[in-house]
């Protein structure tokens, strides 16, 4: 016999001793305000001696080079038609870079210079240490600047002159987006018994995009191993990797530009990845981090290098090179990536050739790909029509079956009645299905097709970005501070085909055994607005554009195809015909059948068992 659980007073007094022992335990370690007071003092003190202990340490290893005088020490810029390039004095290396054809979206201004890297955005460093033990950091010497011109390039040397050596950088910049770097030293035996030097990349990702959080969103560094055309990238968030296989080249990726650095023998033990910026921060998107171990020959910095500077067209890149800098394009994997690259993209530049505007390009392109899907879309509609005909029939079987016990009577019956029809009760899945990767390989396209950045169309300022003209309050949560016409539109044109084309009508059916829960169906049809709503106010709004002309061309398809194409006396002929036709049932309907009357005859025996029993 089970026993009556009483109340145990003993556990409530553990309880509370356990409590407040833990309190007190609490109490007596937190510090008082003398004691945090101290411990700040402290921590401050600390970090003011590693500081001074760094300048001293840079101190000195300016010390082994030989002093510039400050007329010497002077940047420099060189410009081609495609970018502005400064190079900095102080670490050799490149500070600024301005695209010339592009603008950047600042805060209450359109056209803003793009920059890529400005302000010591953009750091490469070389480490190695002295006979000594001091830590040199070549970001940290002076370096002087010579510029020699031909009629193909332009070429930058900068050198830093050490005790009987020096260390140069030679840029050499032609009529592309690429500025090569190699990278030779003489004496360095003199200075250093290190067999490598540290490679240190970093760089801080601009933010150049209206859609600050999409900008982000895209934004991540991608690499290829050497000897290999297969990319790595992590997309979401932050990300971080280490290889020991040689990288052929790694890259700051952003929404719409890249930076790339390459190395002809590859890069060995590399590492890398990003950081996402602060959310308040609106001047940078990621911060870019990369490192790698690079061999010194006959006890020389002997390496070659280049760095790119990409806008991310696909065309343009696949012209590029030979490295494979058009997958840079995050159109999306397997067939979707397939779908974008070789139609969409296809459609998009032969419509963008007639010279009108973008959201009229993108307003043909979805005629373009209705009229491919117009016949799927006949099927499924005409599905739907003999599914609704059929109601009737369906409620009475539902009625006549109302016990659990004769679940599968009403199923048999329920397929006769489709097998009767010639009605398969899923094919109107297999349309919705087909659409799907059209349906996802869209959400890759517009917010990765640098042609429409920037570009405006009615309420958008730019189609890549999401159209704000509705201002609200920022405290309104998901919204940020906006409404999305465009959107709005599109969520209206969905209800309003939900409506014409009997969607909602489906899920008045009568539930069947095995069947989703139409109930449930009915009210996802409700939420689903509001769902994508709230996705696309802050998305492309060329997407949005998109649906919108999808959605409405898709109300007059199916009025055309209710009230020309198929009409409810044309379905009873349908259905009257399919009656009439002789049944060949195939092996598969056969099997099922089988399997149908075994399982009923196992749940009679069941249910008679247990009436015996009683």
């Amino acid at each position: 016999m089970q026993q009556e659980k009483k109340f145990d007073f003993n556990q409530i007094i553990a309880f509370v001793l356990m409590g407040l022992l833990l309190f007190g335990v609490m109490y007596w370690n937190t510090p008082s305000d003398e004691e945090l007071e101290k411990q700040k003092q402290e921590l401050v003190q600390k970090e003011k001696q590693e500081k001074a202990k760094e300048q001293q340490n840079v101190q000195i290893a300016q010390n082994i080079f030989q002093p510039i005088a400050a007329q010497e020490a002077k940047d420099v810029e060189v410009s081609n038609a495609k970018m502005n390039v400064k190079f900095a004095a102080k670490g050799g290396q490149i500070d600024a870079v301005q695209l010339v054809d592009f603008t950047a979206y600042e805060k209450g201004k359109k056209d803003a210079p793009l920059y890529l890297a400005k302000d010591g955005s953009n750091s490469l460093n070389f480490t190695f240490k002295t006979k000594a033990g001091v830590e040199v950091n070549t970001k940290d010497l002076i370096f002087v600047p010579s510029v020699e011109k031909n009629s193909a390039n332009s070429i930058v040397t900068m050198t830093a002159q050490s005790q009987g050596g020096q260390i140069q950088y030679i840029y050499t910049i032609g009529d592309s987006y690429g500025i090569d770097l190699e990278i030779k030293s003489q004496g360095l035996s003199n200075l250093t018994t290190d067999k490598e030097v540290l490679l240190s990349w970093k760089m801080d990702g601009f933010s150049t995009e209206k859609g600050k959080d999409q900008e982000k969103y895209w934004s991540h560094t991608y690499f290829q191993f050497k000897n290999s055309n297969d990319l790595e990238y992590e997309l979401f968030g932050s990300d971080t990797w280490e290889e020991e296989e040689p990288i052929s080249w790694v890259a700051n990726k952003q929404q719409f530009f890249s930076t790339v650095l390459s190395s002809e023998e590859g890069f060995k033990n590399g590492k890398g990845g990003s950081q996402n910026s602060e959310k308040e921060d609106e001047n940078f998107s990621k911060h870019y981090f990369f490192t790698s171990d690079i061999e010194l020959k006959n006890a020389e910095l002997n390496h070659k290098l280049t760095f790119d500077f990409l806008p991310l067209e696909y065309n343009m890149l696949k012209e590029y090179n030979d490295k494979g800098f058009q997958n840079l394009i995050d159109f999306g994997w397997g067939i979707f990536g397939g779908l974008n690259k070789y139609f969409f993209l296809y459609v998009f530049k032969i419509l963008a050739n007639f010279g009108i505007q973008y959201g009229w390009v993108i307003f043909l392109m979805t005629i373009v790909v209705k009229l491919i899907l117009s016949p799927i879309m006949y099927k499924q509609y005409r599905q739907s029509a003999l599914m609704k005909v059929l109601k009737p029939e369906l409620n009475e079987i539902n009625e006549k079956y109302k016990d659990s016990k004769d679940a599968m009577k009403k199923q048999q019956a329920t397929m006769e009645i489709y097998r009767n029809a010639g009605v398969n009760p899923l094919a109107g899945c297999l349309p919705a299905l087909l659409q799907i990767p059209i349906f996802y390989a869209l959400f890759r396209f517009f917010p990765n097709l640098i042609d429409l950045r920037g570009k405006p169309f009615l309420f958008a300022g730019d189609l890549t970005a999401f159209d704000d003209l509705i201002k609200i309050p920022e405290w309104i949560p998901v919204l940020d501070g906006h409404l999305s016409i465009f959107a709005m539109l599109y969520v209206v044109a969905m209800l309003v085909y939900f409506k014409v084309s009997g969607s909602m009508d489906n899920f008045q059916m009568p539930q069947q055994e095995g069947m989703p829960n139409m109930e449930f169906m009915k009210y996802m049809m409700y939420i689903m607005p509001i769902f994508f709503f709230v996705f696309l106010n802050n998305y492309a709004s060329g997407l949005s554009w998109y649906y919108l002309v999808s959605n409405t061309i898709n109300i007059g398809i199916v009025l055309y195809i209710k009230k020309v194409m198929i009409n409810e006396s044309k379905i009873h002929e349908i259905l009257a015909k399919n009656k009439a036709k002789p049944k060949k049932e195939g092996k598969f309907a056969s099997r099922m059948q089988d399997m149908m009357k075994k399982a009923q005859e196992m749940q009679e025996q069941q249910q008679q068992t247990k009436k015996n029993k009683k």
